[in-house]
């Protein structure tokens, strides 16, 4: 498939466009691989000089130049595999919807509270619940007429006006009895109160500050939970469940999934053991990888240390044009750090990353069309390893990596060093690398 330079969108904005040209007239069928030299892969520079806006310059010279070679080379450009997801077709659908210019947002921000949702001691379940709760996506009577699902406001078991979240889940008569009964002390002046995001605050930070036990505080999402779970009975089944009943049920379920983790903390030691030191303690000749990359600079970073029980006896840094991504530049740090090995005549392919996502990409291919170009020159690469592997490295355990990656990004030039020591501007201290 060719991919025509004024027509198609293989610009990587966000999102994909045509290029801008500089001239008043322009080719329509001036193809993208009219500005690669067929010999050496590389883009023309006169020619995107001569012919494309300066400011896409960057972007295209961040683009492999093999990826145009490819069948069928188009990507998903709102998905980080590059393929379509419904998901993101709704938000890119929504992202085109939307007025230029947004009225600005009134009320507090729930980023915070949205973030500590994710900490709290409980199922994945009511966490999710809880994130609809403070991100305002419950289904309530006043939220479904705000999306203009149905007419009706007032809040079906008081009779009230609004049947808002925080009417729902603090301010129904029925939900502030069960709050009073439940062990988290309650108060017309503290908790809980009108606003939702305070309330929220309260249950997050604010109860332990007065001196509120965490265990207490710890089984508020279950209540959260039952309470939503009462109000739907008697709307869906006109069935009256007591607030005692409702609390009773939710301390019971919070103490049942306490005593099973309690359980799952206390089996034998061992077995945790085995999980977690092949994750951190290095392997032999493992070289592990990592990359930085920064939306606001130029340049991307790429660092690898070769290791042998700890023993350093190779390390590479370099810095280039910023990749695509933050993604594209771990796949780049490993294609580099495969490059150099085989220069270097070592062909033990035992590698490690502390980014997820490249071990996916690795692992099924063909889901991630967004990395093809890249895909090839691993397959090319991979051939010189007689076994290859590489797995997973918490973040903590490749600081070596990291370092380098970053010292390189930060240089502000190009460059690269491969050698068996750092070179002598990084500084010894900082860089984690004691003298052997």
């Amino acid at each position: 498939m060719l991919t025509k330079v004024w027509e198609d969108p293989w610009i990587p904005t966000i999102p994909a466009r045509a290029a801008k040209s500089l001239l008043d007239t322009r080719d329509p069928l001036l193809y993208v691989n009219d500005l690669i030299d067929q010999s050496t892969k590389l883009w023309k520079l006169d020619r995107l000089q001569a012919l494309i806006d300066p400011a896409d310059i960057p972007l295209i010279l961040g683009i492999r130049p093999s990826r145009t070679y490819l069948s069928d080379g188009f990507s998903w450009s709102h998905t980080k595999s590059g393929n379509y997801s419904v998901k993101s077709g709704y938000w890119a659908a929504r992202e085109l919807s939307r007025p230029t210019c947004d009225p600005p947002f009134q009320g507090p921000g729930v980023s915070a509270l949205q973030a500590q949702v994710w900490k709290l001691k409980t199922t994945r379940k009511l966490m999710h619940f809880a994130w609809q709760c403070v991100s305002g996506c419950l289904a309530t009577y006043q939220r479904l007429s705000y999306r203009h699902i149905g007419n009706e406001k007032g809040c079906p078991r008081c009779g009230g006006p609004e049947e808002s979240i925080n009417h729902l889940l603090f301010d129904c008569p029925p939900s502030r009895q069960i709050w009073a009964l439940s062990p988290i002390p309650t108060s017309g002046h503290i908790f809980p109160r009108s606003s939702l995001f305070y309330n929220f605050d309260f249950l997050f930070w604010r109860g332990k500050e007065f001196g509120i036990e965490e265990d207490t505080m710890e089984l508020f999402p279950w209540i959260l939970w039952y309470i939503w779970k009462s109000r739907n009975r008697f709307c869906f089944e006109n069935f009256k469940e007591p607030p005692q009943e409702t609390l009773a049920l939710a301390l019971r379920e919070a103490s049942v999934w306490k005593k099973a983790n309690m359980k799952e903390a206390t089996d034998p030691e061992p077995l945790a053991r085995s999980v977690l030191l092949p994750s951190s303690a290095p392997r032999i000749s493992e070289c592990q990888i990592d990359a930085s990359w920064h939306s606001e600079d130029t340049l991307s970073g790429l660092g690898w240390v070769l290791v042998d029980q700890d023993r350093i006896l190779q390390l590479g840094l370099k810095s280039s044009r910023r990749s695509l991504s933050p993604l594209h530049a771990e796949i780049d740090s490993l294609l580099w750090a495969m490059d150099c090995l085989i220069s270097l005549g070592i062909t033990n392919g035992a590698f490690a990353s502390d980014c997820s996502d490249l071990i996916s990409i690795l692992d099924n291919q063909e889901a991630w069309p967004t990395f093809a170009a890249e895909m090839a020159s691993f397959r090319s690469l991979v051939c010189f390893f007689p076994s290859f592997s590489i797995r997973f490295l918490p973040r903590s355990f490749n600081t070596r990596a990291d370092c380098l990656a970053k010292k390189a990004r930060t240089q502000n030039s190009l460059f690269s060093h491969v050698s068996s020591s750092v070179p002598d501007w990084l500084s010894l201290a900082e860089s984690l690398f004691p003298i052997s």
